[in-house]
């Protein structure tokens, strides 16, 4: 029969085709995926080896994924690899699904960055035994995400579980920190146990990025302050797994930052107004100063000041964005870092608080004419002057209250003062403890111990904007006291009086609390850099330290950058996870 025949009487022709070719059939297998032929184009132009090729395609389909999911870049750096490596790499991202990956360009090149980093540490054989994404299974993590209605968001440095937006984010202090939660311990498991004290409104569990597990912590926010204090009494000490006990207590989400190098003829209000010229910098809500009591009117401030901003990823994103120089207030290069946290004493604490606080006194101003001022509303156990504050310490509570509402705002000498209750530090044993040595070995520092300025060989010393020096540094004199470890200035845990802001003693002394170590000796040492080796070189700039000191990360808790340039040192603190 014919052709035309059988087309006559209502047959088919069906067209014979040819057995397709591997590189055709993973062309055809990739154009199902959409874009396949794209795929297949990127793949030759990257020289992607065959076996990962198609191993690529298969991932595209079984993850619907587009080459804005993996992108050029992602490919040319699979490309990189070893076939073996690759393939391990492509697996380890079908295992995870990419669930709760919202920017999934930037994550796939953070695993391939990770692993490259990982082989560099372990080996290529230790790399291959090891997760490279961690995370609990994909089933049950979707069934505590469709229960519950929340949000899962990951990225290499942490695991984000947390309420609706539309749900409002309770206010400051409703933190707990969950410490020692074992490695194969993921979010869901956390969350399930949790929720036992209350309604949780953000979990967030911590990642080792390089070594694809997790680092052993994590932080929980409630909706309610009391629910935070009910899971400490509960969960702190609890065995998660058997002999696995947790660590749990109150933490607060830092939103201050440390900014060093402002011009120091410049007032509360100016840097104010010229940190919020800036958009990124809208959110800041207050800004704190040291002052000069005796200084001139071109001295306002002592070269550093204390922003605090609404919220955690503000701060954040301002002090990446500072530190990077992307903004630069005044046109002058900025040394920013997170200031450091020190616990608030309880409401139960501050109760029973007898002591005031008293800042910005001139030098003229003795602890006879402060007694004689305070002594008028009530009886002064003792009257203590450190630098320019002071502690006035009542025999009565009411008496402190009292003095405190009266004279807050009172100008002594011509100079307004600040006045507050006094916070005591909260750990006795804690604050007793010597300060590490910070710098060389004893006997290289400057002559004071308490952050005077250190010895270097890059030129005299000069005013910085630091902390304590680089100098040795001992502990309190003997006699400690909860508010200024026994009278003495500087010192370490407690020693230097209290700031009602920072309960920490005053930067601008030596004393321990905020400005970080190593930018700049404690007011009285040259600008540095962070913690170095022993007997610095005097520094070229100000934010770096001079030869065998620390070479500048991607960021101030970032590792050291290799020598020769490289690829920044990837960011993935607390801060960079918000």
């Amino acid at each position: 029969m014919t052709d035309v025949e059988m087309a006559e009487n209502g047959n088919t022709i069906k067209e014979e085709k040819p057995e397709a070719k591997p590189e055709e059939a993973m062309e055809q297998q990739a154009q199902s995926n959409g874009d396949g032929t794209d795929l297949q184009k990127v793949c030759t132009e990257k020289k992607l080896n065959t076996d990962v090729a198609k191993e690529l395609s298969a991932l595209f389909e079984t993850l619907s994924l587009t080459l804005e999911d993996f992108d050029e870049r992602a490919i040319e750096a699979l490309g990189n690899f070893g076939a073996d490596q690759a393939k391990f790499i492509l697996n380890e991202i079908k295992r995870s699904g990419l669930y709760g990956v919202h920017n999934r360009p930037q994550f796939v090149m953070s695993v391939m960055r990770n692993f490259k980093d990982k082989v560099r540490q372990v080996g290529a054989s230790e790399a291959l035994k090891s997760a490279l994404i961690p995370g609990p299974p994909i089933e049950d993590i979707k069934k505590l995400v469709e229960s519950t209605g929340y949000t899962l968001e990951v990225t290499v440095g942490q695991r984000k579980y947390h309420a609706p937006p539309d749900v409002p984010a309770p206010e400051h202090g409703h933190e707990t920190f969950i410490g020692q939660i074992p490695k194969d311990i993921f979010e869901d498991k956390i969350a399930e146990k949790f929720a036992e004290v209350g309604k949780i409104y953000d979990l967030r569990l911590m990642l080792d990025p390089i070594m694809g597990r997790s680092r052993g912590y994590a932080f929980l926010v409630y909706e309610t302050k009391e629910q935070a204090h009910e899971a400490v009494k509960k969960f702190d000490g609890h065995e998660i797994l058997p002999g696995k006990a947790l660590k749990v207590n109150v933490s607060v989400a830092n939103r201050r930052l440390f900014v060093g190098n402002i011009p120091k003829a410049k007032s509360k209000e100016d840097i104010l107004e010229e940190l919020k010229k800036h958009p990124e910098l809208e959110n800041v809500t207050d800004v704190i100063i040291y002052s000069f009591p005796d200084a001139s009117e071109s001295k306002k401030n002592r070269g550093f000041c204390f922003v605090d901003f609404g919220d955690h990823k503000s701060a954040s994103d301002a002090r990446r964005k500072l530190a990077g120089g992307k903004i630069r207030p005044w046109n002058t290069d900025l040394v920013v870092d997170w200031a450091e946290q020190q616990a608030e004493p309880d409401e139960e604490t501050m109760s029973t608080v007898k002591v005031l606080y008293v800042k910005n006194l001139k030098e003229a101003v003795t602890e006879e004419k402060l007694n004689e001022i305070f002594k008028e509303y009530g009886e002064i156990e003792r009257v203590k002057k450190i630098r320019d504050y002071a502690f006035i310490h009542y025999k009565e509570r009411e008496s402190a209250v009292k003095a405190m509402e009266a004279l807050q705002g009172t100008k002594i000498e011509d100079v307004e003062v600040e006045i507050s209750l006094a916070k005591p530090q909260q750990d006795n044993k804690l604050k007793k403890k010597p300060m590490p040595r910070v710098g060389g070995p004893p006997g290289k520092g400057g002559p004071s111990k308490f952050g005077g300025p250190p010895k270097g060989r890059g030129g005299p010393p000069q005013r910085g904007y630091g902390g304590p020096g680089y100098g040795s540094f001992a502990p309190p004199p003997q006699g400690y006291d909860p508010y200024y470890g026994g009278g003495a200035p500087g010192g370490y845990y407690g020693g230097g009086g209290y700031d009602p802001y920072y309960q920490a003693p005053d930067p601008y002394y030596g004393g321990g609390g905020y400005p970080p170590a190593g930018y700049g000796g404690g007011y009285g040492g040259p600008p540095g850099g962070p913690k170095g080796r022993p007997n610095q070189r005097g520094p070229k700039r100000p934010g770096f330290g001079g030869r065998g000191g620390k070479r500048p990360g991607g960021s101030f808790d970032g590792p050291a950058s290799k020598r020769g340039g490289g690829r920044p040192a990837e960011d993935f603190s607390l801060d960079n996870h918000f």
